[in-house]
């Protein structure tokens, strides 16, 4: 820019290529507002009420929405089963004052998928003298995860407790092992067609 003075006062008076350069610079920020804008738009309509938030909140709500997410995310993770067989226990942190209760135990078994499997996981459960107060299980391509919270009795604490709790599940895991796995079929399904007689 060069000045040009007129009486007292000082312009400065723009050169072609200047003026070029700050349209070019107005026009990039333009455009950047408005892609600002359309996710912010796009943001506003994925969340639930939050056409009324300015953008500070709006943000801060989807932070809050994207770690709670993150949270889900982990505890799927967890359930989802492995390649490989696997067998974990541990103990459950206590809430509360005793009331008489044993202790709770969080015990869990991934394996491939197969018929009666609940039914031997419970028996080693019980033979040693734990009780299942919870139960879930997750099957996703013939493979399975159990995730069991137990309640081991006083009596199971004194003897070997989480170690023979630990060997009774892998026992169940051993026992058909060396079986195919095409031995085992699912199901069959039972049929909701009547014949007419």
């Amino acid at each position: 820019m060069q000045p040009v003075a007129t009486g007292e006062a000082v312009h400065e008076t723009r050169t072609a290529g200047e003026t070029r350069a700050v349209r070019s610079h107005s026009e990039a920020e333009r455009r950047r507002r408005q892609r600002i804008n359309g996710h912010l738009a796009t943001l506003r309509s994925l969340l639930p009420a939050a056409t009324r938030l300015d953008k500070a909140a709006l943000l801060g709500e989807v932070v809050r929405q994207v770690r709670e997410l993150r949270v889900r995310v982990e505890e799927v993770a967890v359930m989802v089963p492995g390649e490989g067989d696997e067998v974990g226990v541990e103990e459950e942190e206590e809430e509360g004052g005793g009331g008489g209760r044993g202790r709770v135990v969080r015990a869990w078994v991934c394996c491939a998928d197969r018929p009666g499997l609940m039914g031997e996981l419970s028996r080693a459960v019980r033979s040693v003298r734990a009780r299942a107060v919870r139960a879930e299980m997750v099957t996703v391509g013939g493979r399975t995860r159990s995730l069991l919270e137990l309640e081991v009795s006083e009596a199971a604490e004194r003897g070997e407790g989480r170690s023979a709790l630990q060997a009774a599940l892998w026992a169940v895991l051993l026992t058909n092992r060396t079986a195919p796995a095409e031995n085992y079929s699912k199901r069959a399904r039972a049929s909701t067609r009547f014949s007419k007689t």
